[in-house]
Order: structure tokens, then C-alpha cells, then sequence
């Protein structure tokens, strides 16, 4: 048991003790591992910071010391007795994130709204008044993807109708006969729409993400990485683009973002998921990505987004724009002669994908291309002896037989 003494501050807030139960556990440590790695991530949706005690309470539940029930009482009494040690929303944030971690160890789950209603509620009792209920008024939030701009959701007078019949739409669809591209595109527009009702006044989406991977499961797929652990905040932007709308500015609404952090999630894929690829002035093309674009982005996020997202940009904007260019200005240059082609457009997007995970530089053979493209080695070797004869790739010698590169040129 944790000592009563609660030394808080004996622990590095930046550690993250659960990877090594992740890398190194047993499968039942692993699994609470997950847990606790996902409810303490996904507190970053709503740039909320968890203590090193609550992290220092999770290995104790990892390690079977204390059950849920015990490590709930274990926090709440922290901040009972230790008042000084409370910073903004943090206790909020610690008492979400071990609540998440009993939910997602369990294997309870019904697909309803009244479900989702309880995950509400059992996340925000005692946090928040309205936890468990729809809410009472309209909501508009600025968001700094879109320049201040905010996503229409559904207005207060129908939630109640608009949650059923999503539910209702999604209960009678049937995955039977779809690939996992199309299974993870439907997931996507379902999970967006439910979001996009917002149908609590605060919450909604970190109760959404829990539903999502309790509705995952249900449906065959394992959805325990480190996903909603290091990207929770991609997560949440995914759903604002998959939701926004300005035909004046030439905006859509967009579910690829929200695509590539699901193929990460369930396919182990390594999508490159940055949030100001997702920003109103990003194009796909970096070069458009101009300087004053550059500033405004920076500007919204030091006055919106102070810590996490400022240094995702602030530390690493500079060389990636650098990067990115070239590596953008390829994929359009790539995509162009796909459609010039007589290549079929499942075997473009399988080229696509693949070198999207393999670039330029790095070397590969028959064995990548299974792994990126998802296929068995007899279509590997059709696809790589299409981009030979396309001339989308090279042999490369003295490294082994059947070593490839890419030879897409766009400088």
C-alpha cells in the first residue's frame, strides 16, 4: 500500500513508470497498463495535467496492491488531506483518469445512448453537476485549428432525438463483406457524428474516446496501444476537421485525420499524425504553408494552448516545414502519375500508403510491402514489379536480393 505520507513529489512528472509494465508486465499488468497509460492521455483533450501521485497510484494497482475501488479512495483522500498540492483541474484530471482505467478493465458494454450516458456519468460524479445529463443550452467553442472558428453542434432541443437515431443508424448497419479501408471509414463518420452532438456540457470527448474503445472491442478489435495515450489531443482536432464546414473558404468536412489515428489505433500502422497538418492554413502542399500562416498558428496557440501543443509546434515547426516540403511535394508528385496511369485505384492507395511509411531513403523488400499494404507475398510481388515497371521504384544492389527504393523525384 501506498504510504500515508504521500510523498508527491519523489516522482519525475515528466516519468512515465506504465511503459515499463507495458514492455515487461505480465498479460494482466499489461492490460491495466494500457488502461492507465489511455484514461491518464486522454485527459489532454482538454489540456488537463495529471500528478506523479496518481501515476504512483496506478502501479500500485498494476502490481496488485490496491483494487480500482481502493485507488479511487487513495486519491480522493490525497486531495482531502494534501490541499496545497492541488493545481488547476488536477484533481479533476487524476480522479477522470483512474475512473477511465476501471472502466476500460472491465468487459462490460451496451451499445445505447443510455450507455454512453452512464460512461458520463460515472467519469464526472462529483465533478461535475450536470455529470450524466444532456444539456440544457446551445455551445459554440473556438477552436484554434480553425482560427477562433467553432463546429456547429447540435442544438439543445434535439439531443435527446439525434442521439437516438444516431444510435439507432449505427445498430443496423452491417460490417459483413467490408474492407478494413471501408470499415474504418464508416467508424470514423460514426464516431465523428456522435461527437458532433456534444450532448454534454463538458466531457464529451474524453467520454466519447472511452466509448469508442469499449465499441471497438465489441466489434473484434484489440484497440490497446499507446494511441489515445500520445495522441489524445490529435484525437480530439480529428473530430473538430471532421466536423467543420465553410464552402467560402473552401473547407469540408474532413474525416482523414480521424482515419489515419484509427489505422494507427487498430492496424499498428505509423501514420505521422501532426496536429497542424490539421490547422485551416495548412495545405497539402508546404510550400503553401507560408511564413505568415507559420506566425498566425503560433500566435493562436500561445494564447489559446500555452504548454503541450506550443511545444509540439514551437520545437520542431522550423526543421519539419523544411522537410515537409519535399516529402509533400513528392506524395503530389507520386499521386500525379498514379493518375496518369493505368494503375487500378486500390493499387494506387496501396503504393500511396506504402510510401507514406517507407519514403524516399529507406530500402525495403517483399516483407515491407506485405506489412505496409496489408497483403500476402503473391500480390507483394505483382505490386513491386508494377512499380518497376512504372518506374516508381529502383533495384538497389549489394544489399541483398529484391532491395528496392523509391525514385520519386519532384525537386
Amino acid at each position: 500500500m501506498i504510504e500515508e505520507n504521500n510523498d508527491f513529489d519523489l516522482l519525475n512528472e515528466n516519468s512515465d513508470p506504465l511503459s515499463e509494465y507495458i514492455r515487461e508486465g505480465e498479460p494482466g499488468q499489461v492490460a491495466k497498463a494500457y488502461a492507465w497509460q489511455t484514461g491518464i492521455g486522454l485527459q489532454d483533450v482538454d489540456r488537463l495535467q495529471t500528478s506523479a501521485y496518481l501515476r504512483k497510484v496506478a502501479c500500485e494497482n498494476i502490481e496488485g496492491n490496491v483494487s480500482f475501488t481502493e485507488a479511487k479512495q487513495l486519491i480522493d483522500t490525497y486531495y482531502i488531506e494534501n490541499q496545497n498540492h492541488q493545481v488547476e483541474r488536477t484533481e479533476e484530471a487524476d480522479k477522470v483518469a483512474a475512473r477511465i482505467a476501471e472502466i476500460l478493465s472491465e468487459n462490460a458494454f451496451h451499445f445505447s445512448p443510455e450507455h454512453y450516458l452512464s460512461i458520463h456519468k460515472r467519469l464526472f460524479q462529483g465533478i461535475y453537476d450536470h455529470a450524466g445529463m444532456i444539456r440544457e443550452y446551445n455551445i459554440t467553442k473556438k477552436e484554434w485549428i480553425l482560427k477562433g472558428d467553432t463546429v456547429y453542434y447540435t442544438g439543445a432541443s434535439e439531443l435527446r432525438a439525434t442521439l437516438n437515431y444516431d444510435f439507432a443508424v449505427e445498430q443496423d448497419f452491417s460490417y459483413v463483406g467490408l474492407g478494413m479501408t471501408e470499415v474504418i471509414r464508416h467508424l470514423a463518420k460514426f464516431i465523428s457524428r456522435l461527437w458532433q452532438i456534444h450532448v454534454f456540457a463538458e466531457g464529451n470527448t474524453r467520454t466519447t474516446a472511452v466509448f469508442l474503445i469499449q465499441y471497438l472491442r465489441r466489434l473484434g478489435f484489440k484497440a490497446t496501444n499507446d494511441s489515445f495515450a500520445q495522441h489524445s489531443w490529435y484525437f480530439r482536432n480529428a473530430l473538430v476537421r471532421a466536423n467543420y464546414t465553410d464552402l467560402s473558404k473552401g473547407m469540408q468536412d474532413d474525416t482523414r485525420f480521424l482515419e489515419l489515428f484509427l489505422r494507427n489505433l487498430l492496424l499498428g500502422e505509423n501514420n505521422e499524425l501532426k496536429n497542424r497538418h490539421m490547422h485551416v492554413d495548412w495545405k497539402d502542399n508546404a510550400q503553401s504553408f507560408n511564413l505568415t500562416a507559420k506566425q498566425d498558428i503560433k500566435q493562436d496557440i500561445e494564447q489559446d494552448i500555452e504548454q503541450d501543443i506550443e511545444q509540439d509546434i514551437e520545437q520542431d515547426i522550423e526543421q519539419d516545414i523544411l522537410n515537409d516540403v519535399l516529402y509533400d511535394n513528392e506524395v503530389v508528385h507520386l499521386k500525379s502519375i498514379l493518375d496518369r496511369s493505368e494503375i487500378s485505384s486500390r493499387t494506387a492507395d496501396n503504393i500511396v500508403l506504402l510510401y507514406r511509411n517507407i519514403g524516399s531513403e529507406k530500402i525495403f523488400g517483399r516483407k515491407e510491402v506485405m506489412q505496409y499494404a496489408r497483403i500476402t507475398a503473391s500480390p507483394a510481388s505483382t505490386l513491386i514489379q508494377k512499380m518497376l515497371s512504372n518506374k516508381l521504384i529502383e533495384q538497389v544492389y549489394g544489399v541483398g536480393k529484391g532491395k528496392y527504393r523509391f525514385a520519386i523525384d519532384a525537386r
